[in-house]
């Protein structure tokens, strides 16, 4: 009886799960468009870390939307992460666990996140060019960073792949046993 609640409980929470994750992938794309289009008029706060960079707290239209493409490489690198956890959300919804969809989602999803960890790396040193663009000669910043975000999404990926690794063997002894008679 515990299990059938188990599984019960992992469909309805793939669900719910399934469906934010959709809700976040629609949404990265014209969140990061409204915040560069907008960039001009949001409060001090919440653009700092652009305006130090820049020689004029007020970014022209051609620069914010160079900082817009820039924040498109790990942006979409999310995206598609998100996608992916969308999948593996919708398998658990319809009660696929371990089976060999389930391991090939979850192996991508691994690799979406070691793509995620590099498209934040990218991201540094395109963003200091774009969001300097227009500073006079001498006064562009090319700068390139590996932080404990980047070093969290690495090891994130790495444990991923490895339970992928793990889940195929489970779903292949499962096979075996099955075949066993």
């Amino acid at each position: 009886m515990e299990t059938g609640n188990n599984l019960d409980g992992i469909r309805k929470l793939g669900g719910v799960l399934e469906r934010v994750c959709l809700v976040g992938a629609v949404a990265v794309v014209p969140l990061a468009a409204l915040y560069w289009a907008a960039f001009n008029s949001l409060p001090p706060d919440m653009t700092a870390s652009a305006v130090k960079l820049a020689v004029s707290s007020v970014l022209p239209a051609w620069v914010r939307l160079l900082c817009f493409l820039a924040s498109m490489v790990p942006a979409v690198a999310f995206l598609v992460t998100l996608l992916r956890l969308r999948h593996l959300f919708t398998l658990y919804k319809e009660g696929s666990i371990f089976s060999l969809a389930n391991v090939v989602c979850f192996r991508r999803l691994a690799k979406a996140l070691l793509w995620w960890a590099v498209a934040t790396i990218l991201y540094t040193p395109l963003f200091g060019l774009a969001v300097t663009a227009a500073n006079p000669p001498g006064r562009h910043i090319l700068s390139l960073g590996i932080g404990t975000s980047e070093l969290a999404l690495f090891f994130v990926a790495a444990v991923a792949v490895v339970i992928s690794r793990v889940m195929d063997e489970a779903r292949r002894l499962d096979e075996e046993q099955a075949l066993t008679v």
